[in-house]
């Protein structure tokens, strides 16, 4: 086999974890994913925006820090719809996942385990790779990471060339992280050499430089100093909040960091992998936003640590079955596989299947159970002259129970979205979009946006607090505080003046209050059911003292 074509598989099986979730899962509505769109939108019809023109606020102060990730869905939207925007996903993960697997062979020489890494990497991560800015930013600061390690190993300054690049790129594409290309580069000065010192603080100063070339200048390199660590935030924002143990992805991430501990701990690694990824677990434990970066930057010393690792120390050599081993993984890997996908659907899905699916599905977990526990008679469950034909039937198994998970969960809809998009387009089937005045939830704002509708709030908290927006006013606050009940409702409908209003029960207080207040008039009602859970969505219009 071919060095070339060997490299083709195995790029071919890292990407398989990303290329599962983007061909079976429903793209998720991300809220940010509709603001960005619209901004890229609004760039290439009207040029760079310095005042916000997306809300009802006058004069809110913009910096546009990720025109250029909106420039990219916004084509991808606009030209193939969410295949765009799926395939750009896959196109970006797949990028990380190389790079990262390029970093771990780079470190440890050991072909298995970068591979094995990588591969445990993109499975724990594929679900995160969405339509936001970090599809971009999260390879360009991985990327340095590579070219630095590369450096710091071969001494050769080539390496650093590219950083300045990077840095324009990072800049434009999501300046809130620009200034992670410094914190990322700092363990990296932990090296023995002058030399190496002075050629990395000299490349730093250029990216630095190079940092201007962006529409907002140093309004948005400092971005992320004006819009982040501030508690309002931290309280509201869901990816600011830390990662719980009690979630799966949680779980995960302390099972992850309780195993780099246990492993640096036994081996002795370079300062700079021990700075790295310990910088990169504190600010993992600070804020969910930053398990991404941490997943693909803080696991590749794991690598460096492992580089003595041998399969043959688990499957013994054997001449007469070569290719035992690669047949064995296959196994348990599809076993795994068909294993999660059958217990997701008798927990959510299996009730919602007609007949004749229930019969086959039935079926294939029969071909489950048979390979795994009928198969005795054969004197091994992994004899490698039987594995070829239990992983056939295995395949085929995976590829049908997950034909039908992706059949039920087609079935399951983003409640927000499929509440708030028949809620907007009824009032544009009577009034023009530039005519309206919508007040809706933070996370409806965007969505609001994409059809040309002026709205009071959208996701991008830190852009309404007063430091950013330039106004008196905390609109971030004042919108809490509504929900809250903490400032009185009639007096701040009657301030904003709303031509409509879009509430769901969800926001309990709201609704209840409105719904009650007879100076608020209901043209829209609508129930949404999706399995167990009921959700009212009302559209109410001021009618006055």
């Amino acid at each position: 086999m071919s060095k070339k074509f060997s490299s083709a598989i195995q790029i071919a099986f890292l990407l398989t974890p990303v290329a599962c979730v983007e061909m079976i899962f429903k793209l998720p509505e991300e809220s940010d994913t509709n603001f960005v769109m619209n901004l890229g939108r609004y760039i290439l019809e009207h040029g760079f925006p310095h005042v916000d023109p997306f809300t009802i606020h006058d004069g809110i102060q913009l910096v546009a820090q990720q025109w250029l990730s909106g420039i990219f869905f916004w084509e991808a939207w606009q030209n193939f719809g969410v295949t765009g925007l799926k395939f750009t996903d896959f196109i970006f993960g797949a990028l990380l996942l190389i790079l990262h697997w390029r970093l771990c062979l780079s470190v440890s020489g050991n072909k298995n385990v970068a591979l094995g890494l990588t591969f445990v990497v993109g499975f724990i991560t594929a679900t995160s790779i969405v339509p936001r800015p970090q599809i971009f930013s999260t390879p360009i600061l991985l990327a340095e990471v590579f070219l630095l390690e590369k450096f710091t190993r071969s001494n050769d300054a080539k390496f650093l060339i590219p950083l300045p690049i990077l840095s324009v790129l990072l800049i434009n594409f999501h300046a809130a992280v620009w200034l992670m290309l410094f914190v990322l580069a700092a363990p990296f000065f932990f090296v023995k050499s002058s030399r190496h010192a002075k050629f990395l603080a000299a490349t730093l100063a250029a990216s630095f430089l190079c940092g201007f070339i962006n529409p907002y200048g140093l309004d948005a390199m400092t971005y992320v100093l004006r819009s982040y660590g501030v508690e309002i935030i931290n309280s509201h924002v869901s990816e600011m909040f830390a990662p719980s143990a009690q979630s799966f992805s949680g779980k995960i991430f302390y099972a992850t960091e309780a195993l780099m501990i246990f492993t640096f701990a036994k081996v002795k690694l370079p300062w700079r992998y021990i700075f790295l990824s310990g910088g990169l677990t504190y600010l993992a434990l600070l804020h969910e936003r930053n398990l991404l970066l941490f997943y693909f930057a803080a696991t590749f010393p794991l690598a460096c640590a492992w580089r003595n690792f041998s399969v043959e120390k688990i499957f013994p050599h054997d001449e007469n079955f070569p290719n035992r081993i690669p047949l064995t993984i296959l196994f348990f890997l599809l076993v795994f596989v068909n294993t999660i996908m059958i217990t997701l659907i008798f927990r959510d899905g299996l009730a919602e299947l007609n007949t004749p699916v229930k019969i086959l599905f039935f079926v294939s977990t029969a071909i489950v159970l048979y390979n795994l526990l009928v198969f005795k008679r054969e004197g091994s469950l992994l004899h490698p002259a039987i594995l070829p034909r239990k992983n056939f039937s295995l395949l085929v198994t995976a590829l049908i129970v997950c034909g039908i998970f992706s059949v039920t969960l087609a079935d399951k809809k983003d409640d927000t979205y499929e509440i708030l998009t028949p809620a907007i387009e009824f009032i544009l089937q009577d009034e023009q979009p530039e005519n309206i005045s919508l007040w809706l939830g933070q996370g409806g704002g965007g969505l609001a946006g994409r059809f040309g509708v002026k709205y009071y709030i959208d996701s991008r908290s830190e852009v309404f607090l007063p430091v950013n927006s330039g106004l008196d006013k905390n609109i971030l606050a004042e919108y809490l505080n509504l929900l809250n009940g903490k400032i009185y409702y009639k007096d701040f409908f009657a301030e904003y003046n709303f031509t409509h209003i879009i509430v769901t029960d969800e926001m309990k207080f709201l609704f209840d209050t409105l719904s009650r207040d007879e100076n608020f008039k209901v043209v829209y009602e609508r129930k949404h059911v999706n399995e167990d859970k009921t959700v009212i969505c009302k559209i109410f219009v001021s009618c006055g003292d």
